[in-house]
């Protein structure tokens, strides 16, 4: 049970992350949707990277890849639970794919494309949360009472696999020679 309080932990640490992303952003362009002119396309555009760089990869990896195959195996009634997060999945890659739409017209500067770039990042950030409060109060109380021993094991494998991948393609957390030896790089 050691390896399922990891990955259970690892989830709940990262969804708390993805929801810190989540209303930064919101703050922001529920704040400037007031006042169109002054929107920064610029940096709406790098805070959905940093969001979607985070959440979409923890997700596509470590809970459609990982956890949500284990459940559909250990338990055959939890379709409607699965297709509801596929298709909030679904939803939000559609929604993303929008929100760049908007994106790149409110680098015209039009306050009316402006205004519409806000709602439409606030609809995407609504349907992220819509779907963590799936995986939380849905997904992860099954995935605890369906999923045995060994398949937590084999998932908590995945996810320190995918977590060193992870580490080995972003230079700030690799370890860096210093002057006393190795140390790691915090972001």
């Amino acid at each position: 049970m050691l390896t399922a309080t990891y990955v259970l932990l690892t989830l709940s640490i990262e969804q708390k992350k993805e929801r810190h992303f989540i209303s930064r952003l919101l703050q922001y362009v529920q704040s400037i949707a007031r006042r169109p002119q002054e929107i920064d396309p610029v940096f709406i555009e790098s805070q959905l990277q940093q969001l979607t760089r985070f959440a979409e990869a923890r997700h596509q990896h470590k809970v459609e890849a990982c956890l949500m195959p284990a459940v559909r195996a250990a338990d055959q009634n939890c379709t409607a639970l699965m297709n509801d997060l596929e298709s909030l999945s679904k939803r939000g890659s559609a929604m993303l794919n929008a929100v760049y739409r908007c994106l790149r017209r409110a680098m015209r500067r039009s306050a009316s494309q402006g205004k519409f770039l806000c709602k439409t990042v606030d609809l995407y950030c609504q349907n992220l949360l819509k779907r963590l409060d799936k995986e939380e109060q849905e997904l992860l109380p099954l995935a605890q009472k369906v999923i045995s021993s060994e398949e937590w094991f084999e998932i908590g494998s995945k996810f320190l696999a995918q977590d060193d991948d992870d580490a080995a393609s972003r230079p700030e957390l690799r370890p860096q020679r210093g002057a006393m030896g190795y140390r790691a790089s915090a972001f």
